[in-house]
């Protein structure tokens, strides 16, 4: 068998592997299903689109597309930091192919290039062609021209590789190296801040996808090609990888850090081990950073627009912190991927019980790393009057969000959101509230006791709905297993 052959043999498994695992979890059906979801939304995106354009330019609109793109590239590109835990954290004591070269004779990197081609191909199949093919079917009743549309799917597709490709070649450098990836970082944020001060040059156009996308030039697709293959072989080829499982030895120390959380009562050893698995693992940070990451980029972002480009927008704490409900789902997500809880099924503890710590750690969490970066942030911004209600807005609107998909999801987050059944659930039970709060937010400014209470008394609602969702657990899950 020749190299190429074997490689894309591997390619197939990996592949028959994902949908196996995700129909097993959700139903083939189910699985199947939530690309349509994405095709079908865009396709109402695409027959909307004359009035969207009317307040906004095309040129916005495609900038707003590509950044999501490239954000969403970012973090499916962020394999090389759990590299070599991967195989053994997906879902533990089931067998992956990741974990083939601890019995055969093939090498981690060979196996991992595969996997990351594997990536490529599943979420480009499972997310980006539908984004567009989305906007396809409009073409008899919009008018756009197939061409167009083509050259779309094309700036589109290099903006994910470029994220994706970006995100596992830093990564690949911090997992070998937190000080060399300090230097890439500055780097590449001196570039980023050169082009805002002086305006030398459009930032935007850093992204060879959006210099494509604006100028037509094929010079930007060459560049946007081998930048991806630089960052992948770099990546590839630096990748921190061990053979075999490892293990690391710990003082017991668990009667202590049970006892530190004596506070939350009789389950305080469960917190206790929950915390000594999320620091034992190393992904303290990734959690924080799975928060407070999106928040800090879209702060960035907005500010961008309103200095780089000149987009008037009037914001305030109130907003932010309802922004960050939207991003407290990726904490518990975190929290169900530390370790496989299998071995809980011959133990006295429920699911539930589970579930409700899981919830009580995350609380903590996002209590302390919400109030920092909003106050952090309020600082910079010159806005401390709205400080405190918008630390009101956020311990409510990341309790309710995280107990809704806890509530719907139980310990299989990442696989049940994929289900359109329990997605359409969680959109209807986040969705309208998270955007009310944002509504509000935004016309704080203008009438401020109105928009207040009204604020105050819709996270009243939310905070109530938290504490039936969180009752409501144990009835939900109290019969479930930690086994796969």
């Amino acid at each position: 068998m020749s190299s190429l052959s074997r490689h894309l043999s591997l390619v197939r498994i990996f592949m028959a592997e994902e949908r196996r695992l995700n129909a097993s979890m959700i139903g083939g059906i189910q699985f199947l299903m939530f690309p349509v979801v994405i095709l079908f939304m865009s396709f109402v995106l695409g027959i909307a689109s004359e009035r969207l354009l009317d307040n906004l330019s095309l040129d916005q609109a495609y900038l707003m597309l590509h950044s999501v793109i490239v954000a969403y590239g970012l973090s499916v590109g962020a394999l090389a930091t759990f590299g070599d835990r991967i195989a053994e954290r997906r879902f533990g004591s089931v067998s992956m192919v990741l974990q083939t070269p601890a019995t055969q004779p093939i090498s981690y990197r060979e196996l991992f290039t595969a996997f990351y081609v594997k990536e490529i191909i599943y979420y480009f199949l499972y997310s980006v062609l539908p984004l567009v093919g989305g906007i396809a079917l409009t073409v008899p009743i919009t008018g756009f021209q197939v061409t167009s549309v083509l050259f779309l799917l094309l700036t589109v597709t290099m903006s994910f590789l470029f994220g994706l490709s970006l995100s596992f070649f830093l990564s690949a450098v911090f997992a070998r190296s937190k000080a060399a990836l300090g230097v890439v970082a500055a780097s590449i944020g001196a570039l980023i801040m050169a082009g805002l001060v002086t305006g030398a040059f459009d930032v935007a156009n850093l992204v060879p996808s959006i210099a494509l996308q604006r100028t037509h030039d094929p010079l930007h697709l060459l560049t946007g090609s081998l930048l991806f293959v630089l960052f992948s072989v770099v990546a590839l080829g630096t990748i921190k990888v061990t053979a075999g499982k490892h293990s690391e030895r710990y003082e017991a120390d668990m009667l202590e850090t049970a006892e530190s959380f004596s506070f939350v009562g009789a389950d305080a050893k469960l917190m206790g081990k929950e915390w000594m698995d999320l620091v034992r693992s190393r992904t303290l940070v990734q959690v924080v950073s799975a928060y407070i990451g999106p928040m800090a980029v879209l702060a960035v972002l907005l500010w961008f627009l309103d200095n780089a480009i000149t987009v008037d927008l009037d914001l305030n704490m109130v907003f932010y912190a309802a922004m960050t409900g939207f991003f407290s789902v990726s904490i518990y997500s975190w929290l169900n991927l530390l370790d496989n809880n299998s071995f809980m099924d011959v133990l006295p503890i429920s699911v539930a019980q589970v579930i409700r710590t899981k919830l009580l750690l995350l609380s903590i969490i996002a209590l302390l790393t919400s109030t920092v970066f909003l106050a952090a942030l309020s600082l910079l911004l010159g806005d401390l009057g709205t400080l405190p209600l918008g630390l009101v807005v956020a311990y409510v609107t990341t309790a309710y969000t995280v107990t809704a998909t806890a509530y719907l999801t139980g310990l299989r987050t990442n696989s049940y959101l994929f289900d359109p059944r329990v997605l359409g659930k969680f959109s209807g039970l986040s969705v309208p509230p998270l955007c009310t709060m944002v509504i509000l937010s935004l016309s704080y400014s203008s009438d401020p006791f109105v928009a207040g209470a009204l604020i105050l008394f819709t996270c009243t609602l939310m905070a109530l709905a938290t504490l039936v969702m969180y009752r409501r657990i144990g009835e939900r899950w109290g019969r479930a297993t930690f086994g796969f």
